[in-house]
């Protein structure tokens, strides 16, 4: 069920604002001295918006920020007079990540939660949530937090709500979404059975994708994850600063802004809107009834006295101008809700205007508010209507329109064009119908006229905006997929073209170092760079933060390098940033038209991965190929896939995802001391995936964490198998991204998730790569040794490649060093490497950990580690990766 008044158009209109909101404001806030100077000392203050957070801040069609949230930070800019700086960074996790490394001081919307309190200050929640039930239309059963058990629900992965819903929730079945809009889609399509989501996001992505079929069933919680504005700890000023701005921002200003994205206050179910639509029809139909039954009246009045004195005629003229007052006195006996009707209108009357024509098509009723509205009186605008319309096409289908209306039929909406009492002009949007009398003879005709004229200007301002990147004065990405589609789609001589994509390496450099102004300098002169080079209908366009497009129409495929060359050539002359020269070097994709792509969309795609294979190769420019076509449809396959198998949290020994076991052993005797845990895929359709390739995916699209748990559950159902057949498998090391230890809730959840599964903590052994730490060392630090005191072993993966100091090992409150295989692969002939392996087996023996060598695959290599005293070793010298059911094979194997 769609909610009412939000239309298409609607939709329409928001994604076309303007990326910078500028709202109306009272008197600025006053700050202290103390804050003043510090303000000088700090400015620009960075902020970082959630781009995936509708209606309260989010990436429109159009590329651009926006948001309720926007407008507020906006809004306390212009009343603490003080600039902002807009951070890049639209990805919830990469905005986090960015203020824990001070790199971002205020992130606009964040619940204030505990853990989150020793690296921000909050103000007051200023943004309201409540999570709501949603269910398909056709579904009565789900009407509150009971009727969902048993339930399949929708649910956006990666939100604490969705982890809190999971455990009090215990008998549905989770169904994981990337965002609200996927999750109403779910239940729209009946692959769900309901979604828990927040309620105005909710509502925002049910009427811009038109769900019709979806329905609000009922509160889930109120208010349970408010928003405040967070600014990192070390800035407690800037904290109260910003809760100044908030505390000055009126109601007014307030409503001004919910107003301007049609933000929800409350829930209203399916009831309550059929209630209020019988009661809103009935008042609606009644206060008609009356007004129509009273025009009655005074037509047959006027036909009994029409030989009546002339001063009787003026008496009734002026009775008809005041209908709207005289029918409220007339109508004492109307209750409350006729009174509500009334006050309505009224509140109408800056926009609308009321008439009645005849069946001589004369003006016999104008209401007072035409004054308002165009500015004539009501006897002016009756005698000399005709004369106020313009010369306006739509104005020619006026008297058509008004025939059909007296003959009885009912036409359809119409505008016209009428100049106001000053000569500007407005648009009126009209509906009329016809009017009857109690024979049901048709005696004229009522109308509304809507005064749209503001309406339409925004509108077209908007537009007219919307195709365009403020910056560079080039036309934005929508626009220029707009023309791409055009000519892929229309018939004409220019049969083919050349598409380049562009992007500027190492952008962000620039915008870190120098600040964002340095770095729209930059963008501006990239930009006057590429246009030199259009020629006649080419056409260049910003279709990204530091991604640029071309399309060549007078270039041959066959003369497109060269082309390309001169661009990267000028582009690499020296640009002067900050009394500073730099050489902004950068990377082209290249597609031709036809043969890469029939389809603007297609084509784009084409170019854009040239691009991404010319940045990773460094070579100035790649042109598309067949290998670069297939290999990202083939990451798309995969990324699917695996996010589907996920979502199925299967650990049967018959699924897609699989856990294999190598083992590690001592060096001294070679018996085993315990195993590694590796996942393998072996899709159903093609075949075995490598694991370099799906982790690599797994990291790059967001899926790692959520692997990673899948692989602890996995691995903690097998210890306790093995347990119950008295297998002593010693412990199972588990490998963990580097991203988890950047969560305080990271030992928490991995200690909640062991326990649910029945295994014991000392099973378990976490493998982390020695870069996890060096982001946040102390956090890591603090999550490790919460770990290790619970019993759960730490082995330190990959030692020695390059990312830290051997001198770090103290700091560490880990069991284990693994040393990385790379020093293993040439120990036996490379004297560097059996330097670092010894120098690593020393320091780790006097810290009192044990060193493990990875990768051995020769007795050689393994007679050198037993020489230096190393403890453990694993490799395929002792056994490849094997699988729970064959671990007892090869352990017979190996000790005989």
């Amino acid at each position: 069920m769609a909610l009412p008044f939000i239309s298409s158009s609607t939709f329409a209109y928001w994604n076309k604002l303007p990326q910078i909101a500028q709202l109306p404001t009272e008197q600025p806030v006053l700050l202290t001295t103390e804050e003043q100077l510090w303000l000088a000392a700090h400015q620009p203050i960075r902020i970082a918006f959630d781009g995936n957070f509708p209606p309260y801040s989010f990436i429109n069609d159009a590329g651009q920020l926006t948001g309720i949230a926007y407008d507020t930070i906006q809004l306390i800019s212009q009343k603490l007079q003080i600039q902002i700086a807009i951070d890049k960074r639209t990805l919830w996790k990469d905005a986090y990540l960015g203020a824990l490394n001070k790199e971002i001081d205020v992130i606009a919307t964040m619940v204030n939660r505990p853990d989150r309190k020793n690296h921000f200050t909050f103000t007051q929640p200023y943004i309201f949530k409540s999570l709501v039930i949603v269910s398909h239309k056709s579904n009565q059963v789900i009407k509150n937090h009971d009727s969902l058990s048993g339930k399949t629900v929708a649910l956006v992965k990666d939100y604490q709500y969705t982890q809190d819903i999971i455990k009090s929730l215990k008998g549905i079945t989770p169904y994981y979404v990337e965002n609200a809009s996927d999750a109403l889609l779910a239940v729209d399509n009946q692959q769900a059975d309901a979604a828990i989501s927040f309620f105005a996001t909710s509502y925002f992505a049910q009427n811009k994708f038109l769900l019709n079929n979806i329905r609000f069933s009922a509160f889930y919680e109120r208010n349970s994850s408010n928003e405040s504005i967070a600014v990192r700890s070390d800035w407690p000023i800037l904290a109260s600063i910003f809760q100044k701005g908030l505390n000055a921002i009126t109601e007014t200003e307030k409503q001004t802004i919910n107003q301007r994205w049609y933000s929800p206050i409350e829930l209203v179910t399916e009831d309550e809107i059929n209630k209020k639509m019988i009661i809103s029809f009935s008042l609606v139909t009644l206060a008609l009834l009356l007004w129509i039954g009273w025009i009655k009246r005074q037509n047959r009045q006027l036909k009994i006295n029409k030989n009546k004195q002339k001063t009787k005629n003026i008496e009734l003229t002026n009775l008809k101008e005041n209908i709207s007052s005289q029918a409220l006195i007339s109508n004492k006996q109307l209750d409350m809700t006729q009174q509500k009707y009334s006050h309505l209108v009224a509140a109408l009357q800056d926009n609308y205007f009321f008439y009645q024509y005849n069946l001589k098509g004369t003006l016999s009723y104008i209401s007072p508010s035409i004054s308002t509205i165009l500015g004539y009186s009501t006897s002016d605008f009756t005698k000399h209507y005709p004369s106020y319309l313009t010369e306006h096409p739509d104005n020619k289908h006026i008297v058509t329109h008004r025939n059909q209306s007296l003959k009885g039929e009912q036409p359809p909406k119409y505008n016209i064009e009428i100049l106001d009492k000053t000569g500007n002009k407005h648009c009126l949007e009209i509906l009329e119908t016809p009017l009857y009398d109690s024979a049901q003879q048709c005696i004229g005709l009522a109308g509304i006229a809507h005064d749209i004229t503001h309406v339409n200007q925004t509108q077209e301002q908007l537009s007219k905006l919307s195709y365009f990147d403020e910056l560079t004065k080039l036309i934005n990405r929508l626009c220029f997929i707009g023309k791409l589609k055009e000519m892929t789609h229309l018939e004409q001589q220019q049969k083919n073209f050349v598409l380049l994509v562009i992007g500027i390496d190492r952008f962000k450099i620039i915008n870190n170092s120098l600040g964002h102004a340095a770095g729209d300098a930059a963008l501006k002169e990239t930009a006057l760079r590429l246009q030199s080079h259009c020629q006649g209908t080419d056409i260049a366009a910003r279709i990204g933060g530091d991604e640029f497009a071309l399309i060549l129409l007078n270039t041959p495929a066959n003369t497109a390098e060269k082309t390309v060359k001169q661009i990267l050539q000028n582009l690499r002359t020296p640009i002067t940033l900050n009394t500073n020269k730099f050489i902004l070097s950068s990377s082209i994709g290249i597609a031709n038209y036809p043969q890469d792509g029939i389809d603007g969309e297609t084509l784009l795609q084409q170019a854009e991965n040239a691009m991404y294979s010319a940045k990773k190769e460094k070579k100035g420019y790649a042109f598309c190929t067949t290998e670069l076509h297939q290999a990202s449809n083939r990451q798309l396959v995969l990324e699917q896939a695996l996010r589907k198998a996920l979502a199925k949290n299967c650990y049967d020994d018959n699924f897609e995802l699989q856990i294999v076991y190598q083992s590690k052993h001592y060096v001294a005797n070679n018996k085993i001391h315990n195993y590694e845990a590796l996942i393998r895929w072996q899709h159903p359709d093609l075949g075995l995936i490598e694991p370099e390739e799906f982790i690599a995916l797994a990291k790059k699209i967001g899926l790692i964490t959520k692997l990673n748990n899948w692989a602890i559950t996995r691995v903690c159902l097998q210890a306790v198998c093995w347990s119950k057949e008295d297998f002593n498998f010693g412990k199972i090391s588990v490998n963990i991204s580097p991203i988890e230890l950047l969560d305080m809730a990271f030992a928490d959840n991995i200690l909640k998730k062991i326990d649910a599964t029945g295994a014991r903590r000392e099973w378990i052994e976490l493998e982390i790569n020695e870069s996890a730490f060096m982001k946040k060392p102390e956090m890591a630090t603090k999550i490790m040794q919460r770990l290790v005191d619970s019993e759960v072993h730490i082995a330190i993966d990959n030692f020695g490649a390059g990312h830290s100091s051997l001198s770090e090992l103290k700091n560490l409150p880990a069991t284990h060093i693994k040393i990385d295989p790379s020093f293993i692969r040439h120990i036996t002939n490379n004297q560097k490497d059996q330097a670092v392996v010894r120098a690593i087996i020393s320091m780790s023996h006097d810290l009192g950990q044990k060193v493990i060598a990875q990768g051995v695959e020769t007795q050689e290599q393994l007679q050198f580690l037993v020489e230096n005293n190393c403890d453990l070793a694993q490799g395929y010298w002792f056994s490849k990766p094997v699988t729970a059911q064959e671990i007892m094979h090869y352990v017979s194997q190996i000790y005989n």
